[in-house]
């Protein structure tokens, strides 16, 4: 085996090693980017639970206070 010879196969197993590298961390990312997205979508799922729970005690709220005392308004801000 000649020495160019040898330096090519070295330069192709590097190569390979290399792209096998890169492929195995892209694999992670789009494992790593699949389970944001379910995590986001149970998030956004969660604060519009929370949303419409607020507005009901803020209802429920509004409500008492009207029947024990009609002068003091709650606020909101």
């Amino acid at each position: 085996m000649s020495a160019a010879e040898l330096l090519l196969s070295l330069a192709g197993g590097t190569i390979v090693l290399l792209l096998s590298v890169i492929a195995y961390f892209l694999k992670l990312l789009i494992q790593d980017s699949r389970q944001m997205n379910t995590e986001l979508s149970r998030m956004k799922e969660s604060f519009i639970r929370l949303e419409a729970e607020q507005i009901l005690m803020k209802a429920i709220l509004q409500r008492n206070t009207k029947s024990t005392s009609r002068n003091r308004p709650l606020k909101w801000d």
